[in-house]
């Protein structure tokens, strides 16, 4: 084999490695690699098997062991910083893999520019969405023991992975699975004792986390948010007092002070949840005026404002404290017409109205919110219906979600905006995004594109094993085995039913949404989605079979995958082939798990709409049963000789004023006879 194609092996199992090992791109939850009995990963990591390439093709004397130095390793390495740099973390972790994984640095492990590039290529690797590739490379890092230079950074960055993935107890165990002679310094051992806490929460758990979370101190990065965490668990046992003093201290810490530059950017976002969470315990407490203060205190800027505003008129109409009710109504629904709560802050507006027996303006209000929400409750009735709609209406919020993240707000809070009047964008102002539901959207996208990229690499793959036969320097082969054959023709014949399959599940789609919009007999359309229910199983039926021969297929062609170069390239061969099947079988378990996660939002949001509905609709009796009421009050008082009270007044001051009087201040002319008459 010529020396140019063992660069080539080489860039293509990094290219591989960095790419397809993680099966996703996006925000998806890593499952913790099986583990053997003495801790160590159970199967080849990344790294591990790109090292096995370079082991065969410096035995081959393909690679020249003797070529790296300190220069060569300071420039590869500023190369592939400036990659990463440059938001090319995809290339940077294949530029950060040849290095960490070539024998011309093994004399240079314990150089510090050796150490960044095992540091980096995590970074670069957690960048890309590749969250268990990034794992499995600053365990390399946090192997060295915590007195390494990078330990600290590396651990940092694996805490940062579990609360980006929320998968607290899985990277927690593949922390702790790293033995150390040295003890691990106070704040790594606070970050772990942080997501102890977190896991333990998860399970519900409650007085195991806050065991855990007691422990972490102020010097912390993680210690607000321990301490919220913390006033949470207590709110959920009902302990107000002591959820208050918990919320307190990260209200009440100076933003100067010594102690809030040690934590991270989530400290502001922490506060003003404290600041809410001080709020909403005194009003559940009706101490309504503490509840006021504490609304007031969340800044201008934060995006807690919305909810702050609108719970604070909340506790003011709780209180009967009408007119500051009113105006800080009035003051949310000027300041953020398109909040999702502004169904409710209208409704709010008609009980401060109908406790303030202003019965005409709390109609208004009700008959307000009816006329907007009916269209509203009926669109988000059809969504609901409709997985085609409310796969768009989830697009759409994403869009929204993320242009608002990228710069959409202004100054912190959602720009005013004029009332949308298309109805679908009604509906789509009031859709609020469950944070698991973008996570399991990230994951999605990540999917798919981790599908479409694998029938190409499979046939990268696959083109490289042909132009290796056995182990001699130099043999290029453009035949195939019987084995390769078969596996390939297996794993085509999967990839077509799997076509096919989504297919028919394409056509089951548009027949029903032809059968809700009448544009199809109904008849009709139940013979043919009968047929297409058969189609289906016959064609999972076939899949099951065509899977069980292509992995057969395959593993008696990888045969042993050690001791040479082409069993190597055979068995990731078979790998990507395993890895294309898996990326298309896990794209679709998460598609369903997202669409079964926006079911059940829209389910929940349509019936939030529709009690609002409900209740205007009841207000509006109220209202008009008070108006009544008021008119019977004023016919018995002027049976009775009594004046309604709104005429008393008007009617005194007309009555003290004679006939030959004149009402001061005159507001009429004076003409010039009678001025000079009267001087």
């Amino acid at each position: 084999m010529r020396r140019g194609s063992a660069a080539r092996v080489a860039s293509l199992a990094s290219v591989a490695l960095g790419l397809g090992l993680a099966a996703t791109t996006g925000h998806a939850q890593p499952a913790p690699p099986a583990r053997d009995a003495d801790g160590g990963a159970a199967g080849r990591s990344s790294g591990d098997r790109l090292a096995e390439y370079f082991a065969q093709l410096a035995q081959m004397n393909l690679v020249d062991v003797e070529s790296g130095d300190a220069d060569t390793l300071a420039r590869e390495l500023g190369a592939a910083e400036a990659l990463l740099q440059g938001g090319a973390a995809t290339e940077a972790a294949v530029a950060l893999h040849a290095i960490v994984a070539s024998p011309r640095y093994e004399a240079f492990t314990d150089f510090v520019e050796y150490q960044n590039a095992e540091y980096d290529l995590g970074v670069a690797l957690a960048a890309a969405g590749a969250y268990g590739a990034a794992l499995d490379a600053f365990d390399r890092v946090l192997a060295r023991g915590p007195d390494a230079t990078y330990w600290g950074p590396a651990h940092r960055r694996v805490v940062d992975v579990a609360l980006e993935t929320r998968d607290h107890a899985g990277v927690l165990a593949r922390l702790e699975a790293i033995r150390s002679e040295t003890p691990i310094p106070p704040a790594a051992s606070g970050e772990r004792a942080y997501l102890r806490g977190r896991a333990a929460y998860d399970a519900g758990q409650w007085e195991a986390a806050e065991g855990e979370l007691v422990q972490i101190s102020k010097k912390s990065r993680l210690y607000s948010s321990a301490l919220y965490l913390r006033g949470v668990i207590k709110t959920r046992r009902g302990q107000f007092d002591l959820a208050a003093e918990a919320f307190c201290q990260i209200a009440d810490q100076p933003d100067a002070d010594t102690f809030t530059f040690v934590v991270d950017d989530r400290y502001f976002t922490i506060k003003d949840l404290a600041r809410l969470g001080l709020g909403r315990i005194a009003h559940e407490e009706e101490a309504y005026d503490d509840a006021y203060y504490h609304y007031f205190q969340i800044p201008e800027d934060s995006d807690k404002l919305p909810d702050a505003l609108f719970e604070a008129s909340w506790s003011m109409y709780q209180k009967r404290e009408l007119p500051t009710a009113r105006d800080l109504v009035a003051e949310f629904l000027g300041e953020f017409p398109s909040s999702p709560l502004w169904p409710e802050a209208n409704l709010l507006a008609g009980y401060v109205e109908l406790a303030d027996c202003r019965f005409d303006d709390a109609q208004a209000w009700y008959d307000d919110v009816a006329t907007r929400l009916t269209p509203v409750v009926g669109e988000l009735d059809r969504i609901r219906q409709d997985p085609g709609a409310r796969a768009r209406l989830f697009d759409r919020a994403l869009t929204r979600w993320r242009d608002e993240r990228g710069g959409g707000r202004v100054d912190g809070q959602v720009a005013a905006a004029a009332r949308p009047v298309d109805v679908g964008a009604q509906a789509l102002g009031l859709l609020r995004l469950d944070p698991a539901y973008v996570r399991l959207h990230d994951a999605i996208a990540g999917m798919r594109r981790a599908a479409a990229e694998a029938p190409a690499v499979v046939r990268q793959w696959s083109g490289l094993a042909r132009q290796v036969r056995g182990d001699a320097v130099g043999a290029v082969s453009g035949t195939t085995t019987i084995e390769q054959d078969e596996a390939a023709d297996a794993n085509a014949v999967l990839g077509d039913l799997t076509h096919l399959a989504e297919e028919v599940d394409r056509a089951r789609a548009e027949l029903a949404a032809g059968k809700r919009a009448g544009t199809i007999d109904r008849a009709d359309a139940d013979e043919e989605d009968a047929r297409l229910v058969a189609l289906a199983e016959r064609v999972d039926a076939a899949r099951a079979r065509a899977l069980a021969a292509a992995e057969a297929a395959d593993a008696h062609a990888a045969g042993d995958a050690r001791g040479s170069l082409r069993p190597l390239l055979e068995a990731d061969l078979a790998e990507a082939r395993r890895l294309e099947r898996r990326s298309r079988e896990l794209l679709r378990a998460l598609e369903r798990a997202g669409d079964e996660l926006a079911q059940r939002s829209i389910d929940k949001l349509y019936r939030d709409t529709k009690r609002v509905l409900d209740k205007a609709r009841l207000g509006k009796i109220d209202a008009v049963i008070g108006q009544k009421q008021q008119l019977d009050i004023d016919v018995q008082d002027l049976a009775a000789g009594r004046l309604p009270a709104e005429l008393r007044g008007r009617l005194w001051d007309v009555g003290m004023i004679g006939d030959d009087e004149e009402v001061w201040p005159f507001e009429g002319e004076y003409w010039a006879d009678e001025y000079e008459g009267w001087r």
